[in-house]
C-alpha cells in the first residue's frame, strides 16, 4: 500500500490478524493512521463538476468540505451530475448539504457569473 499522507509515499507493507494490524515501512505515526483508516473506513475527498443554467460557463466546478465515506462517492457523483444550477454561482457557495453518512457540504470552487 502506498500511503498517501506526505510527499515520501512510503510503499507500506500492512498484515493483520484478527484484532490487530501490522503496517511496517512507514516513516511516521501518520502512515500507520492512514494504512489503518484506509483498511477499516476509507474516505475520499469528493471533487466534480455540476451544469450551469444561463451561466457564462456551462460547469461550475466543486467539492466536498471534508472527507466523503469512499463507498458514498459513486451515489453522491450521481446525485451531482443530475443537478443544474442556476447563475450566478458564488465560489464557497453550498449546492448541496449534509449529504451521507459524514454529513458533508458540496461547494462550489469558483464564480460564475450570469451570461
Amino acid at each position: 500500500m502506498v500511503c498517501l499522507v506526505c510527499p515520501k509515499s512510503c510503499l507500506l507493507s500492512v498484515s493483520c490478524d484478527q484484532e490487530s494490524f501490522i503496517v511496517e515501512n512507514n516513516s511516521c505515526d501518520r502512515g500507520l493512521e492512514f494504512a489503518r483508516k484506509e483498511l477499516t473506513d476509507p474516505e475520499r475527498m469528493l471533487t466534480s463538476t455540476v451544469q450551469i443554467a444561463f451561466g457564462e460557463l456551462p460547469l461550475v466546478s466543486v467539492r466536498s468540505d471534508r472527507p466523503v465515506k469512499k463507498n458514498e462517492l459513486e451515489i453522491l457523483v450521481e446525485r451531482l451530475n443530475k443537478m443544474i444550477l442556476t447563475a450566478p454561482v458564488q465560489s464557497g457557495q453550498i449546492v448541496m448539504s449534509a449529504l451521507g453518512e459524514n454529513k458533508v457540504n458540496i461547494m462550489a470552487t469558483r464564480t460564475i457569473e450570469k451570461s
